[in-house]
Order: C-alpha cells, then sequence, then structure tokens
C-alpha cells in the first residue's frame, strides 16, 4: 500500500521476514554459546566431580594398606626368603597384621636368633632380623646313611644355613660333637668356652698357620664340675693338638707359638700331636715316637 500511495515517503519496508533475516547470525552465535555454557555444567556436574569424587574414595579407600616392607638383617637372608616365609601383599591393612604372631614365626627358624617387626605408619611395615653366626660345619646322616651338612652357630644351634657360599662354608672347620647317654650328639653345650679359643686362634694367624681342619669335643661335654676336659683340635700341621678347657687360653697359645718357632727351627720335623693341656708344660710327639717336653 505504501508504494502504491505516491504521496508517501519511499523506505525499507519492515516485516518479521526481514527482521529474522537480520537477527539469524546473532542468534546462531548465542544458540552456540549457550550450547557450549550447557556442555561444561554438563560435564563439571556429572564428568569432573565423579571422577574427582571417585579419586577422594579410593585415596581414602587406600589408606591403612601396607604398601612398603623395610627388611634389614646382619646376616645373609634376603626378601626372596623372607618372602616364602610370610605372605605380605598390599591387599592387607597395616592394622590387621598380626606383628607378634610374624615375629613367632620368624624367629621359629633356626638360624633367625631374634626378630622384630615394627608398624610404621601410614603405610610400611618394618622386618629386623639377628641371625646366628656359624663357627662351625657338621656332618650329618640321615637314616637311610646319606650324608648332609648343618652349620653351628656360636650358641650350640644346628641349623640348615641357608645364603651362604659354598666357599665360605668350605672354610668352616667341621665339629666333632660330644657324645651325650645313647650316643645323641645334640644339644652341643659349652660352645661360649670355645669361641674364646677360636678367636684367639684366629687373631694370633694360628688357624691359618696350622690349616685348622676340625675341632673336637669328644672329650669336652660342656659341664665345668667335670674335671680334665681336653679340646682337640685337628690340623693339616699338627694331626692333633690338645687344650685344657677352661683355663688360660693365652698361656696355651704362647706355648704353642713357640713349639711351632721351634720345630721350625729345627728342620720342621713331623709331629703327631701337642698336648697342651699339661699345668706347667707341653708335650710333643713325633711320628718317630719320641715325645720332648716344652
Amino acid at each position: 500500500h505504501n508504494l502504491k500511495d505516491a504521496s508517501t515517503q519511499s523506505r525499507r519496508i519492515t516485516t518479521f521476514a526481514s527482521v529474522y533475516r537480520r537477527i539469524k547470525p546473532f542468534l546462531k552465535i548465542a544458540s552456540l554459546a549457550l550450547g557450549v555454557i550447557a556442555t561444561f555444567f554438563f560435564l563439571k556436574a556429572f564428568v569432573f566431580d565423579r571422577i574427582t569424587s571417585e579419586e577422594r574414595t579410593v585415596s581414602k579407600d587406600n589408606s591403612g594398606y601396607v604398601k612398603r616392607v623395610l627388611f634389614y638383617t646382619d646376616g645373609v637372608l634376603d626378601e626372596t626368603w623372607l618372602s616364602g616365609v610370610i605372605q605380605i601383599n598390599q591387599n592387607m591393612r597395616l592394622m590387621d597384621i598380626n606383628i607378634f604372631e610374624m615375629k613367632h614365626i620368624l624367629e621359629g627358624f633356626d638360624q633367625v636368633s631374634q626378630a622384630e617387626v615394627i608398624r610404621i605408619f601410614p603405610d610400611a611395615l618394618r622386618i629386623e632380623l639377628e641371625e646366628e653366626m656359624p663357627m662351625f660345619k657338621l656332618k650329618m646322616k640321615t637314616n637311610e646313611g646319606v650324608e648332609f651338612l648343618r652349620c653351628v652357630g656360636k650358641t650350640g644351634v644346628v641349623y640348615e644355613g641357608i645364603g651362604y657360599t659354598e666357599d665360605f662354608l668350605s672354610g668352616l672347620p667341621y665339629l666333632i660333637p660330644y657324645r651325650h647317654s645313647k650316643q645323641k650328639y645334640l644339644p652341643i653345650n659349652g660352645l661360649n668356652y670355645i669361641v674364646p679359643l677360636m678367636d684367639l686362634l684366629k687373631e694370633s694367624g694360628l688357624s691359618e698357620r696350622i690349616r685348622l681342619q676340625s675341632i673336637s669335643l669328644e672329650s669336652f661335654s660342656g659341664d665345668k664340675e667335670l674335671p680334665g676336659q681336653i679340646i682337640e683340635i685337628n690340623s693339616d700341621l699338627i694331626p692333633r693338638i690338645l687344650f685344657s678347657a677352661y683355663n688360660d687360653y693365652p698361656k696355651q697359645i704362647a706355648r704353642l707359638n713357640y713349639i711351632l718357632s721351634y720345630l721350625n727351627g729345627s728342620g720342621n720335623r713331623e709331629v703327631e700331636r701337642v698336648d697342651l693341656s699339661l699345668k706347667d708344660s707341653a708335650a710333643v710327639q713325633f711320628k718317630g715316637g719320641k715325645i720332648d717336653l716344652f
């Protein structure tokens, strides 16, 4: 009608379609922005917050579980041996572990003289061992007559000896134990009196000099009330060396040193036995049968 009316000034016709065409680009941008905002709030509400909640739940559920085992020993036993003796995994709660029972299990092995099991909060278990120190090796037999070796600790404990190298075991002297009634050799008593003698032999270098092979307790019961007890040492240089038990070991060691020096100066005559158990002297029996007193 305006176009037909000549008196009316020509201007742009405004209709709904024209308005929509003008604002359509802005509506697309607004719709896209609303979609982005809606997506963000959806992800935040149903995804990110849920993941955070689950992480907190997992973190909370993992608290108190064993994550580390701290193992210390003064001997040769290792983590492989430990894992075969006691079962510890990350599905176990620290407070659910019976540390007293675990201590009892570890000390049930003859090679372990003392064990300590300690909880280290929040997630660690500490295990400390004190092991027997082997002094000798003992040759034993099964009922079928098959021979096998065992270690003998300073306290007289006889045990299997796990973790020792063959070189170490070969360097240990054999022990010939005292026979109790009914020909039983256990328990091995009195090693606390033998250890000082062995230490003196080692410190003086005599163990290597005479090439010590074994020590016999066949005449040593470990009972200090019995008189005349003898500790016999067998070596490559001198087959039999007799020590008086419980007496002054340094004095007997000094006599042995003197005898060895004398023999060296006299051409290293072959000796069958050296008896250091006499009160004020020592007797040397040569392979020819002659006996000299020193």
